[in-house]
């Protein structure tokens, strides 16, 4: 009777344990345009920065707008939070000019790396952890023409690629999606780039007058998938934030986190991350996705 009583046991436990173990399977990964740079972070070291992503804990971590990083100073900056690995685009350039790199950091090791700087305004990564494809970029702030060309481009090296091969693409595109449409239907965002372009004659971000939602439509015609939408049909803005933002003074959705449809019975969460440090760090805000193993 002990030995079945013991055999019960252990069984019970081997299913616990193996529970658990499924449960702990899953990646966190976070996209952030941080502000040219983290311009709002005067502390030494970005520490400020840091201590915000130790807490959020992502295995990986995407980032746009890393102005004034050097790929040594990345790597320092990534280990303070817990990432090892860290590649960013493109070095600061020796006239002193911007050129709002891109980054990775990640906890586990970052191969395979691809930097693109040509036919894109702030460069794209494509790189490999652990079995998984990343695309990092951050399309052209003025440009609906220029943001096409871009997409073209990604679009086709995904297709170059193995068809069974799991991607995951994020960034800030500037773009607006057909998935938001009837949140923009007021056209106070369409008007609102009419006048600026009165301000700023080389804002090219409307498409014969209107909205341009065939950048959006060309990722979602392709087959990939919207993390956050499909978690949250409403509509929820990641800019502006509470700090200044110079694009909209509206509500709008520029930052995406996509998948290829064959990781789409993955997600197990997405979310834009909105807490009073992501209200004034940045004019944009974090998007958030967990997947399964």
């Amino acid at each position: 009777m002990r030995k079945k009583t013991l055999l019960l046991i252990l069984v019970t436990a081997c299913f616990i344990v193996k529970g658990i173990s499924a449960q702990e399977k899953t990646l966190k990964l976070i996209s952030y345009n941080v502000y040219w740079g983290m311009k709002q972070d005067s502390t030494e070291h970005k520490s400020k920065f840091s201590q915000w992503i130790k807490q959020q804990d992502p295995d990986i971590l995407a980032l746009q707008e890393m102005n004034g990083f050097t790929q040594q100073e990345l790597q320092k900056f990534a280990e303070s939070y817990g990432h090892p690995y860290a590649f960013i685009v493109r070095e600061p350039f020796a006239d002193g000019s911007i050129s709002f790199p891109v980054a990775i950091t990640s906890k586990y090791p970052i191969v395979n790396v691809q930097r693109i700087v040509e036919n894109c305004v702030h460069g794209v990564l494509i790189a490999e952890i652990d079995g998984l494809h990343f695309i990092v970029t951050h399309f052209h702030p003025f440009s609906s023409q220029k943001r096409i060309s871009e997409i073209d481009q990604i679009l086709a090296t995904v297709k170059s690629k193995p068809s069974d091969w799991e991607w995951l693409f994020m960034g800030d595109l500037n773009s607006v999606s057909p998935l938001d449409k009837s949140e923009y239907d007021n056209n106070l965002l369409r008007d609102f780039i009419r006048e600026d372009k009165k301000k700023r004659p080389y804002n090219e971000n409307l498409k014969n007058d209107e909205l341009d939602y065939s950048i959006q439509q060309k990722i979602l015609d392709f087959g990939f998938v919207d993390a956050f939408k499909t978690f949250h049909p409403a509509f929820e803005a990641s800019a502006p934030t509470k700090m200044f933002y110079d694009q909209s003074k509206h509500p709008l959705r520029y930052d995406y986190l996509y998948v290829s449809k064959n990781m789409k019975d993955k997600m197990v969460k997405s979310e834009l991350i909105k807490d009073k440090f992501t209200d004034v760090y940045s004019d944009h805000y974090p998007v958030m996705l967990i997947i399964k193993k």
